[in-house]
């Protein structure tokens, strides 16, 4: 078995030419420069991500397609440089509530090297703020870790060599 991401990209772009309508040509007839099995076994891989819809069968000379081969909409996606509409409905928001981030600020408040008192201070503080400025804070501090951003990638190089 040999998965060829070149040969993959070929089907699809095959694929892609013909949408919606099927193609009927895997994988005997092919103008993809592979024999049979290598096609069969690329489109079984791309038919397990779910790029493109077809049937399989087993003949006398093992796995064949039974029909024809369609590209899928996430298929045309994956063919998309900005990933399509696949990018734009798979889009996630993450949303926090307020005492999940009062949580997250006091964790690491109670860990800073900081005086007692001044910790038990802050803490308390943190406890007392309202949405609003929890908002606020929590935004303030989002920015300072994107201002930080190039010591964090010194920071995984020295780790990681």
């Amino acid at each position: 078995m040999k998965l060829d991401r070149a040969l993959q990209l070929r089907i699809l772009q095959v694929l892609a030419a013909s949408y919606p309508e099927p193609f009927f040509r895997f994988p005997g007839n092919n103008d993809l420069g592979a024999n049979p099995y290598e096609v069969i076994t690329n489109l079984f891989y791309l038919h397990e991500h779910k790029l493109v819809a077809c049937k399989f069968m087993h003949d006398d000379d093992g796995l064949d397609i039974n029909g024809s081969v369609r590209i899928t909409a996430d298929g045309l996606d994956f063919l998309e440089a900005d990933g399509g509409l696949s990018a734009i409905l798979g889009t996630v928001t993450i949303k926090f509530h307020e005492e999940s981030l009062k949580q997250l600020i006091e964790l690491r408040l109670s860990e800073a090297p900081l005086p007692t008192e001044e910790k038990h201070r802050l803490l308390q503080s943190v406890r007392e703020l309202p949405a609003d400025s929890i908002k606020h804070l929590t935004t303030r501090l989002l920015d300072l870790g994107m201002d930080n951003l190039p010591r964090a990638v010194e920071l995984i190089r020295t780790v990681l060599t």
